[in-house]
């Protein structure tokens, strides 16, 4: 295992105890490791005074330092991700570790993730889950839907551990879904395998709506491939459409054959279906150019000092 301080960034929207309870629970896996880790908390706007408490803990642990930041206003659990990399890079970490703070990603996967030296990129990999089975196939079809796209299968979450080098290249971009963006990375990545647990509370936040803008923005981290498919859907359509129109004008030229009622209105879907390829591609070129420029790494958060 190799040393230096390990930074944890860990994003929280109004869970009060439940991200009590995740500080304990990390405090009691992290206190057996010879590493000195920073826990960074990013409170993402909570409401239900979950920042006051946060600032409120105390730690036993004697190499472990929490460290409270807030952001001005609910900014989704990705920018919340990204503001606490921005905290973490500026600290003497040398490994950076994200992981939700509700209890579902098991602490104990940590030390397996430290275990690993010759990759500077670590996914745990989601086992079994715990959700309903109507939302496991959801979750099965979006699997099915990202590896048609993106050529690859994508089984984690942002449960993760990343080297310096590689927080360089994720603060130069801007990202969508962290987890996919990583998986990107043109360097060497392992996967552990740990099951996902429930939460704390048993309540989990993510229902159909939100698992359907998961997959929404995974996909857009694959940008490329998506816009390849669509153009190729474009290509195949246009084809087929002007063979379909050299038919049709093929037998009103040439033979005396009724000309089909069903010619007519496939030529017409044809013609609106590359249309609309068309305006996909088009619409996706546009945001691909928007989300590749460089951005500078704002800070919007502030510190809060601990509270008695």
């Amino acid at each position: 295992m190799e040393s230096g301080h390990v930074a944890i960034i860990a994003p929280c929207f109004n869970e009060g105890e439940v991200a009590v309870r995740f500080i304990r629970e990390l405090e009691q896996v992290l206190a057996a490791l010879p590493l000195h880790f920073k826990l960074i908390l990013v409170d993402d706007a909570s409401t239900d005074g979950t920042a006051d408490l946060l600032a409120r803990t105390r730690l036993v642990a004697p190499n472990l330092e929490l460290q409270v930041i807030a952001l001005p206003y609910n900014m989704g659990h990705q920018e919340a991700i990204h503001q606490g990399l921005i905290h973490a890079s500026e600290l003497s970490a040398d490994r950076f570790i994200v992981m939700d703070s509700d209890g579902e990603d098991d602490p104990t996967a940590i030390t397996e993730l430290l275990a690993v030296t010759d990759a500077p990129i670590v996914f745990v990999a989601r086992g079994k889950r715990s959700e309903p089975p109507f939302f496991r196939l959801g979750y099965w079809f979006y699997r099915l839907l990202f590896r048609l796209v993106a050529g690859r299968s994508i089984r984690f979450g942002n449960y993760s551990l990343i080297h310096r080098p590689v927080i360089e290249a994720v603060l130069a971009r801007s990202f969508t879904h962290y987890a996919a963006f990583l998986s990107r990375q043109r360097v060497a990545q392992r996967i552990i395998v740990r099951d996902r647990r429930k939460r704390f509370d048993g309540r989990s936040k993510m229902g159909y709506h939100g698992l359907g803008l998961h997959a929404f923005q995974s996909l857009m981290e694959y940008s490329d491939e998506l816009l390849r498919a669509l153009l190729r859907a474009f290509l195949l359509l246009a084809i087929v459409f002007l063979l379909s129109i050299a038919f049709i004008i093929g037998i009103r030229l040439f033979t005396a054959w009724a000309i089909p009622g069903w010619a007519s209105v496939l030529s017409a879907s044809l013609f609106n279906g590359t249309l609309l390829c068309l305006g996909f591609f088009a619409i996706g070129l546009l945001m691909v150019s928007n989300a590749r420029r460089d951005r500078t790494a704002r800070r919007l958060y502030r510190v809060l000092p601990p509270r008695e």
